[in-house]
């Protein structure tokens, strides 16, 4: 919730204004950004919903350059990476995709109202006209339905004038980027082209003895094509085309330490001696320095077409209809242990070396989405009707694979295809009622949705070509494949939401919400049998949850300002997904009828165990509740931004059906994984005239958060501090000069949790990144 201050207004979409009462606009139109969380413009500090927004101007100032910047800015949400950075993982609320399998997202990321894929999401945040970050349960005013909240990120717009920008930096590292975007108006007032782009390249600043590779490095390209046509008044199509790569040397991934039991460690091959020495050497060395084999691999594609069309139906009625075609590829192989090879302990295995574990993934997915809005205005009451449409599929080989204690070197060994495809299908309408004739700026609003999903799954494993096969060879015929299998599921539910606020002043509004969301559930894969067969799919997850929220401005002086926004929340969840792991039948001691742990089934047979042992049931509920602060004190030319989120996450059930008693621990809990319990921003920004339109502004970040957890474990918590320092409008021109120093204290964190757990027995993580410091060039030119 809230925002910061920011003088430009964020680009939003157009649509009917509501006649709201003059209370119901902020006095300070300065200090406030336009947002369409709801589908509308409307002031941030009067919006019933919880939200943090940026400008493109503040984007730029803070140096966010991807979607995991965005953390530093906003409390209370974790912005990661899964297998590697180029992976987003999103969570908010207390709530991620589950630990293992196909899973529908928490949390979903728009690029221009289109809803990313769930695999490979990360947005390249060059020329954005504003991000909206929302939290809590979304879904009955646009897009797919979510528990957690939703990311939108909206790309400048195409105007009417020649303009644009070209901006270069350097930094430690060889960090070097170059982009720029060009504005250019081809029919005045009625169509327009903006083209935009960037490139980015380093060095990496890990270190991998083995090869005398870098690790973390950098070397991705983006472009982007936007084109605006309004034949006529009351008519406009905008049409994006947006292309990334990025190929690099991967992640490193750092192991920190080991746990007294660990499966992969403590069995015949007896190699926990050799993983404490590994252990000692690589704390000698420092993070910054790792020894792993293989040949590490990380490389993204991602093509997105946005078309989007408003028409002007009446003056009191308009459509949109919204497109949405996106084509992901990623390709990554990674050594997650963070091990070198292991000698193993075992006299009669001689000295044998051992691979810990090596895992990659391959996703080349589809996705087709539609939205149709149709949305106006009848007296007091604002009103919104609407249709979405999802379709993903795959088009290339798609999977994780994985090396395991084998004494082979390579990335992969074994590797599981999951060829899933989706269909969601969802009908929404929501209104929104003026009620000043019971008190003035008082308004009521209430939403409806309700969703259809079907999740086919075809899953099978190759270890023969390791991640050759393409979706339309997943069959019985194919001799490459072991065990393939195909399964369908079922979903449907309703969703709703209801709330009042009430626009007491000018600079005073408060409101209550409550809302139910709604997760599709998903596939066990292959064809189980036995007692495992009522546990083929796993059933979706609601959550019902109610917030209270007030936001404020107060004028504490001449040129003092103080801005006050607070939300407090609670949330019931049920049927939480939860990953059992060690499903699978010991041969050796089973005979027909065993029950578990020796058989999971019952009938023996390791062809219809979960694949890789790993089954995922609904068996949990939990209740999340936390309050979220943020604001800012501007005081002259000085302005102090500050955020917190508190976040208080309990597991209050645990069911697991006696069959299944055997694979759970004693007094288990559902986890809440990348979730931190405290999280705090703050910024500050001083900024000097000098005549002329020249300025200088200082400006600093930090950010700090508590442990967050990961699997039973949990990653450190930490705390950054960012600075930059501009010379804006250099003796009266259009160039700007920054200086800029991130993690400034060169503090080492653990940025994203890697592999952990009583499975494993060790943690291994992806580090933060280090001190990087480096220059700033951007020049303005046109209106």
């Amino acid at each position: 919730m809230g925002s910061l201050a920011l003088a430009d207004v964020a680009h939003a979409q157009t649509a009917p204004e509501p006649q709201d009462s003059a209370a119901a606009r902020p006095s300070n139109q300065a200090d406030d950004i336009v947002i369409t969380a709801r589908r509308v413009e409307e002031s941030l500090q009067s919006t019933p919903v919880s939200v943090t927004a940026f400008s493109g101007a503040e984007l730029t100032k803070a140096g966010i350059r991807d979607t995991a910047d965005l953390m530093m800015k906003t409390p209370g949400v974790y912005l990661g990476g899964s297998g590697g950075r180029e992976n987003s993982v999103f969570q908010i609320r207390g709530m991620a995709k589950a630990r293992s399998g196909f899973n529908s997202p928490a949390v979903v990321s728009y690029f221009a109202d289109v809803p990313q894929p769930t695999f490979g999401s990360s947005v390249a945040t060059y020329d954005l006209g504003s991000v909206q970050v929302l939290k809590g349960p979304q879904g009955t005013l646009f897009g797919r339905n979510t528990i957690g909240g939703a990311v939108l990120f909206y790309p400048a717009a195409p105007t009417y004038n020649v303009e644009g920008y070209v901006q270069g930096s350097y930094g430690r590292f060889n960090n070097a980027s170059l982009e720029g975007a060009l504005n250019i108006p081809i029919v005045d007032g009625k169509v327009a082209l903006r083209l935009a782009g960037r490139a980015e390249t380093s060095d990496g600043y890990t270190k991998n003895l083995v090869n005398g590779k870098n690790f973390d490095d950098t070397d991705s390209r983006s472009i982007r094509a936007s084109l605006l046509i309004e034949p006529v008044d009351g008519i406009k199509n905008l049409t994006i085309f947006d292309y990334y790569k990025n190929d690099y040397n991967g992640d490193s991934f750092v192991i920190r330490n080991i746990r007294p039991g660990s499966p992969l460690l403590d069995n015949p091959l007896a190699l926990r001696p050799a993983a404490l020495a590994f252990l000692a050497a690589q704390q000698a060395r420092g993070v910054r320095i790792v020894e792993v084999t293989g040949e590490p691999l990380n490389r993204s594609r991602r093509l997105g077409i946005t078309n989007r069309t408003d028409i002007d139906i009446t003056d009191d009625v308009a459509f949109t209809n919204i497109f949405g075609y996106r084509r992901t590829e990623v390709d990554y192989h990674a050594n997650v242990a963070g091990f070198g090879p292991l000698v193993s302990g075992n006299p009669a295995l001689g000295g044998a070396r051992f691979t810990v574990f090596h895992a990659g993934a391959i996703n080349n997915t589809e996705q087709y989405t539609n939205e149709v809005q149709f949305k106006g205005t009848a007296g007091a009451v604002d009103w919104l009707l609407g249709g979405f449409y999802l379709r993903s599929k795959p088009f290339g080989p798609t999977g994780t694979g994985s090396n395991v204690l084998s004494t082979t070197t390579t990335y992969l060994n074994t590797f599981n295809y999951s060829f899933y495809n989706e269909t969601s299908k969802a009908l929404f309408g929501n209104v929104n009622v003026r009620l000043d004739n019971l008190l003035e700026g008082l308004r009521a609003n209430a939403g409806v949705r309700y969703t259809w999903d079907k999740i086919t799954a075809c899953t099978a494993t190759d270890t023969v070509t390791f991640g050759q096969v393409d979706p339309e060879d997943c069959n019985a015929s194919n001799p490459v494949l072991q065990l393939p299998a195909t399964n369908s599921v079922k979903f449907s539910a309703p969703t709703w939401q209801a709330g009042l606020d009430w626009q007491a002043t000018s600079d005073l509004f408060f409101y209550a919400a409550t809302r139910r969301g709604y997760r599709a559930g998903g596939i066990n894969n292959p064809t189980l049998g036995g007692t495992l067969v009522k546990f083929q799919s796993y059933g979706p997850q609601k959550v019902t949850d109610v917030e209270l929220g007030m936001r404020s401005d107060w004028d504490l002086a001449d040129d003092v300002r103080l801005r006050f926004n607070i939300s407090g929340f609670i949330g019931w969840h049920k049927n939480i997904a939860a990953s059992l792991t060690g499903v699978r039948t010991i041969l050796a001691n089973c005979v027909p009828g065993a029950a578990p742990p020796i058989s999971p089934d019952g009938d023996c047979n390791v062809a219809n165990d979960p694949q890789s042992g790993t089954l995922l049931i609904t068996a949990g509920t939990a209740r999340i509740s936390g309050i979220d602060i943020d604001g800012f004190l501007r005081i002259g030319n000085f302005t102090l931004n500050y955020g917190a989120n508190f976040l208080d996450p309990k597991s209050t059930g645990f069911d697991v059906p006696p069959e299944l008693a055997a694979y759970v621990p004693a007094n288990a809990a559902i986890g809440f994984d990348f979730v931190a319990k405290r999280t705090f921003t703050l910024g500050a920004d001083y900024a000097v005239p000098l005549g002329d339109g020249t300025e200088i502004n200082a400006h600093a970040d930090l950010y700090k958060t508590s442990d967050i957890a990961f699997t039973d474990s949990s990653i450190n918590g930490y705390t950054l501090v960012n600075a930059r320092l501009d010379y804006n409008n250099v003796f009266g021109s259009n160039a700007d000069i920054s200086l800029y120093m991130n993690n400034v204290f060169d503090r080492v964190y653990e940025q994203n949790g890697a592999f952990d757990g009583p499975g494993a027995g060790f943690k291994s993580v992806i580090m933060g990144p280090p001190r990087q410091y480096g220059v700033r060039l951007r020049y303005r030119f046109g209106q």
